[in-house]
């Protein structure tokens, strides 16, 4: 099964939320690719943040067994999409690895603000925003 990949900064908030929704709005199934997440700048083995794992557990995505990766050249290569929350790391990530340029692209048409280290509350609208992309991208994905 071809594997589209989220991609944040640190894999422990924005990511995972976007993989667990991916998951839970039955995007797998929809689409026939696998959901993964991964970070852009981050060590390998870090839970996702409690605020994350609550605000996406309130809107239908359990992310609470998530531990973070570090995006690598060789699951670039992997991946059938590469899925940014910023502009900024779509910049970057077309940067440090021009072969994968025509599968990388951004979740949402603005940036998805980067929530780590807010209140609840910030989480909850960031996981609202990411939940609502998702849904977009499984439609436009859809087989």
């Amino acid at each position: 099964m071809d594997k589209l990949i989220f991609l944040c900064t640190g894999n422990t908030c924005r990511s995972p939320m976007a993989e667990g929704f991916f998951r839970a709005l039955g995007g797998e199934e929809k689409t026939g690719l696998s959901a993964d997440s991964a970070g852009l700048y981050t060590s390998d083995g870090l839970p996702a943040s409690e605020n994350a794992v609550t605000a996406a557990g309130e809107l239908g995505a359990d992310i609470s067994a998530h531990r973070s990766k570090a995006l690598t050249p060789e699951l670039a290569r992997e991946a059938k999409y590469l899925v940014c929350m910023t502009g900024s790391q779509y910049d970057n990530l077309c940067a440090a690895l021009p072969d994968c340029a025509d599968k990388v692209f951004t979740l949402a048409p603005g940036d998805i603000s980067d929530p780590f280290g807010g209140d609840l509350e910030i989480y909850r609208r960031a996981a609202s925003e990411i939940k609502a992309a998702v849904e977009s991208i499984i439609g436009r994905l859809a087989k």
